[in-house]
């Protein structure tokens, strides 16, 4: 359910702001990469408004990176544009058609000062966004792939427990 919504942010993004920008959930950044370009990641979870319905609400946090090349002509105003074109379409985007997750509520439009040392030299910005989310199947929160049969137990040490793969 959660890699179902990144992936559907991500297609949407892409299809609305195709071809002349790269989409993409949690990108290698790197000297030399194709500009503009959306980078996308959930940040977080914060607790979300219990309805009672045996499902747990949970508000994720969504952040998109615009970036742009600093030397392009007018780059000031592009990136503007560019983030103000993206917070449009999660905005229309309504939940991104998923039954589960309510519509976007846009939190903020910056300047990101305290971006990734990769991201350094280029010009960014920050998206930010939230939708409450709620998850109530197991299905919901499959196993990430590579991680099936890690069976993840408690152990008991001197002084502490902690979370062991066994």
């Amino acid at each position: 359910m959660i890699a179902r919504l990144q992936k559907t942010i991500e297609a949407r993004l892409q299809e609305a702001l195709s071809p002349a920008v790269v989409v993409e959930l949690y990108p290698q950044l790197v000297d030399g990469m194709s500009l503009p370009r959306v980078a996308l990641e959930l940040d977080e979870f914060a607790p979300g408004i219990d309805a009672g319905s045996n499902q747990l609400a949970l508000v994720a946090t969504i952040q998109a990176r615009v970036i742009i090349d600093p030397n392009e002509e007018d780059a000031e105003l592009r990136i503007r544009q560019l983030a103000a074109r993206v917070a449009l379409e999660v905005y229309r985007a309504h939940g991104f058609g998923l039954g589960y997750v309510a519509p976007a509520k846009v939190r903020r439009l910056v300047p990101d000062g305290f971006s990734r040392p990769e991201l350094e030299g280029y010009l960014v910005w920050l998206v930010e966004w939230t939708h409450e989310i709620d998850i109530g199947d197991e299905a919901d929160l499959t196993v990430p792939p590579g991680a099936e049969g890690i069976d993840w137990t408690v152990v008991s040490g001197d002084t502490e427990e902690e979370w062991v793969a066994v």
